[in-house]
Formats: structure tokens, C-alpha cells, sequence
């Protein structure tokens, strides 16, 4: 059960920052296009990423497939708060 809570209490935090961090990396005359490469950035890393972890999952198993997932989005907010500190 606590499982879920965090995992919905992180799906509302990224959903509500992720635009917010956009706005504020963008200059303010591209932010349509940024919001716009944002969902298509997303789109395409949703589409890539559930087929990698399902064909580890079936492949290698469901433990490495989401610890690989875990070490990735680690990884990528790391990069993320390197960008914001330039």
C-alpha cells in the first residue's frame, strides 16, 4: 500500500513540476515551441522506455528492469540539477 502512495506522490510532483522547470529554462519568446518539444520528448521516451523495460523484464527479469529504470531516472535528475546550477 505504501508502495502506491509514493508512486502516485511522485507521478503529482512530476506532472506539476515538470512544465514549471520547462517555463524556467526556456526563453520566455520559445515557450510554446519548449513546451511543445517537451511533449514530444516525453511521448517518444515513454513509448521507448516501456518497450526496454518490458523486453528486460521478459528477457533478464522484472527486478533488473526496474532497477535499471530507477538508475536511469536517477541519472536523469542528476543531469537535471547540473543544468539548472550553469
Amino acid at each position: 500500500m505504501l508502495f502506491f502512495f509514493i508512486a502516485g506522490l511522485y507521478v503529482a510532483v512530476q506532472e506539476a513540476l515538470e512544465s514549471t522547470v520547462t517555463a524556467e529554462m526556456v526563453n520566455k519568446d520559445n515557450l510554446a515551441m519548449g513546451v511543445g518539444v517537451l511533449g514530444t520528448v516525453n511521448g517518444t521516451a515513454k513509448f521507448v522506455s516501456s518497450t526496454v523495460v518490458g523486453l528486460l523484464w521478459t528477457v533478464v527479469s522484472p527486478e533488473f528492469s526496474f532497477g535499471m529504470a530507477a538508475t536511469l531516472m536517477a541519472a536523469g535528475t542528476f543531469a537535471l540539477l547540473r543544468a539548472g546550477r550553469e
